[in-house]
């Protein structure tokens, strides 16, 4: 088997690479060998291959329809616009080279990446780490903490089995969560070495810890993991997740633990969220750190308030005047102009061609972002542009197909956008998952209900609203109990909504339509909407 999946040195010369091809022929067959690198058949033969052809001079034929036809087997016809194995391979094969580097690979002298945006494998010196002692506090750690960005450190899981042989499972564990955190750019990670030589958390000056402990018991295994204050030591989340001894199905446990895990404490109404918002609540726009300014933001889109959007347009603004270069910050800053445009909410000049240009500039600085590539979807629903829209949709899933932390907005768009398939299943399948996940999903389920007239399944979805000061919550009950004949309670939904909307009879069909694009579907919610005293002009 060996000898089936090695790589050949090629006649290359070292110039070309800074190593000599026997040296980079080594190192892929170091990692093809390792029962670390968590790779299936397919997989390893993608890596194989654009080794192969990068050290025979032929780097510039490697593209997504050459890799395709000769290494996954599809035909003459492939279209990547409709099929796009090639991107979803690639993203696991750099998720295993990441996890092979951060679990065997430390001591290697070459690191062999796939990075976003191309095909082309490339190769780098690494400097063998000490195993005399552990490596002193670096700047770059200090640079971290000192940015405003939180930190977790996540250290490998206690292996309370009294099993050896499961000893891997604590740092494959640890390595999923650390990998699946940095897929959202928004919190720094630190790893714990595996050799267990660990500074404390105060030590390093990181927020929070994450750790764990494996046990088992009659079912089997059973995983718990902590969050863990750094500063106060105090437990602030726990979960916990069984499975069977299985060891086929373990690969995926760990898989399934990281992103469930990642959504809880990650996602915008998360665990490290609701920690820190309330510690930057008085803190002055000017003097926020651009993280703090993101947190305003996700406070704005809990509630809604008039004073909180106030504070986060002047939070963002300020964060993108301190650090241009920041993606996240500008991608946020233009859903901010969109909501306002959208919502028509406050009288400040936010056009959605502004709005667009910032999203623009966000996708440059940011292309490999989830978050940045949705958020460039929902400008382009506002902008009406609902091709390009779902295209965008469909990039920002490849990113990540599986993150529980963005599926459902996800879900959301594509179902605004008449993806009536994939929008609600993904929404659902999301729902059952994670505990965390973004109500405002149930207004896209609730579209597609009344698309296909079954109004007692959407007046189900209003029970989920729960932003009393935004006119949408009652906009849908209202004409949701006008279809389904309920008039007396649709006429006070009908009244709260003209409270949060007084001007809603002469906007209202422009305001709604900014969300529904599909005739149909509008007009027979101004037909509930006027069923219940609410006459749209």
């Amino acid at each position: 088997m060996k000898t089936e999946r090695s790589v050949s040195p090629s006649t290359v010369s070292v110039d070309d690479f800074g190593f000599s091809p026997s040296a980079i022929s080594g190192q892929t067959n170091r990692i093809l060998d390792s029962p670390e690198f968590k790779a299936t058949d397919a997989q390893r033969a993608f890596l194989q291959y654009v080794v192969e052809k990068t050290l025979a001079g032929h780097a510039d034929a490697i593209k997504g329809y050459t890799v395709a036809t000769e290494v996954f087997g599809r035909h003459e016809d492939f279209d990547q616009a409709t099929d796009p194995i090639v991107s979803i391979q690639a993203n696991k094969l750099r998720r295993a080279l990441e996890r092979y580097y951060l679990v065997a690979g430390q001591n290697d002298p070459i690191r062999i990446d796939i990075p976003k945006g191309s095909y082309v494998p490339t190769f780098q010196a690494l400097a063998p780490l000490s195993v005399e002692k552990p490596p002193p506090i670096s700047r770059k750690i200090a640079a971290i903490h000192d940015s405003g960005w939180p930190t977790i450190l996540v250290q490998s899981f206690e292996n309370l089995t009294g099993n050896r042989d499961l000893e891997y499972l604590g740092i494959g564990l640890a390595t999923e969560i650390a990998l699946e955190i940095t897929r959202y750019q928004e919190i720094r990670v630190l790893r714990q070495r595996p050799d267990g030589r660990q500074r404390r958390a105060s030590d390093i000056g990181v927020r929070f810890v994450l750790c764990g402990s494996i046990k088992t018991d009659a079912t089997g295994l059973k995983v718990i993991v902590n969050l863990v204050d750094g500063p106060t030591g105090l437990h602030i989340w726990v979960d916990s997740h069984r499975t069977d001894l299985n060891p086929a199905e373990l690969i995926s446990f760990e898989e399934r633990i990281a992103s469930t895990v990642v959504s809880k404490i990650t996602c915008e109404d998360g665990i490290v969220v609701k920690t820190l918002a309330p510690e930057s609540k008085k803190i002055p726009p000017e003097e926020l750190t651009t993280y703090q300014a993101m947190l305003r933001f996700y406070r704005y889109l809990i509630d809604f308030s008039p004073e909180n959007f106030l504070n986060t347009f002047a939070a963002l603004e300020q964060a993108c005047a301190k650090e241009p270069e920041c993606g996240l910050a500008w991608s946020m800053l233009a859903r901010l102009y969109s909501l306002n445009y959208s919502l028509e909410l406050f009288d400040l000049e936010t056009p959605i061609e502004e709005a667009a240009a910032f999203a623009e500039r966000s996708v440059k600085l940011d292309p490999a972002n989830q978050r940045v590539r949705t958020i460039m979807a929902f400008i382009l629903l506002f902008k009406n542009e609902l091709s390009a829209g779902l295209a965008e949709v469909d990039h920002a899933l490849r990113l990540n197909p599986n993150s529980l932390v963005f599926g459902e907005n996800i879900g959301y768009l594509m179902t605004l956008f008449g993806d009536w398939q994939r929008g609600p299943a993904l929404i659902n399948d999301i729902i059952e998952q994670n505990p965390y996940y973004n109500v405002s999903a149930h207004y896209a389920l609730w579209v597609d209900w009344v698309r296909q007239e079954k109004y007692d399944r959407a007046y189900e979805e209003t029970l989920y609203f729960r932003r009393p000061t935004l006119f949408w919550d009652p906009l849908l009950r209202a004409a949701n109990l006008g279809l389904l004949g309920r008039i007396e309670e649709g006429v006070q939904a009908g009244n709260n909504l003209l409270q949060c909307k007084p001007d809603f009879s002469k906007r209202g069909r422009t305001l709604i339509r900014h969300y529904i694009k599909f005739d149909e579907i509008v007009e027979r919610v101004i037909l509930g909407l006027g069923r219940v005293g609410v006459d749209v002009s």
